[in-house]
């Protein structure tokens, strides 16, 4: 059985949650208990660059570490862009 921590994404994923992203998955990073980290995309209507290079960092960081990230919830043109940047072929995006 996973034991997961979900991290919340903002409307806006971008370079301004940079530092509460770093905050929200460090956390999860530390923590023996937790082999999944699972990005929560419900509420992203928006991400750039900075927000995939975000993703990308923390998947290394992750693997690392022995964990996994994952994408759940992700719809509409956030979706889109997260499969024009290939982003599935590195980590899962349900």
């Amino acid at each position: 059985m996973s034991n997961i921590s979900l991290v919340g994404v903002p409307e806006r994923f971008d370079f301004s949650f940079h530092k509460k992203f770093t905050e929200n998955t460090e956390a999860a990073l530390k923590d023996s208990k937790i082999n999944l980290i699972s990005l929560d995309f419900s509420r992203v209507s928006y991400l750039d660059s900075a927000a995939l290079g975000m993703i990308v960092y923390l998947h290394k960081k992750a693997v690392s570490a022995g964990k996994k990230v994952n994408i759940v919830n992700a719809s509409g043109i956030a979706s889109e862009i997260l499969t024009v940047a290939n982003i599935n072929k590195l980590i899962e995006v349900k």
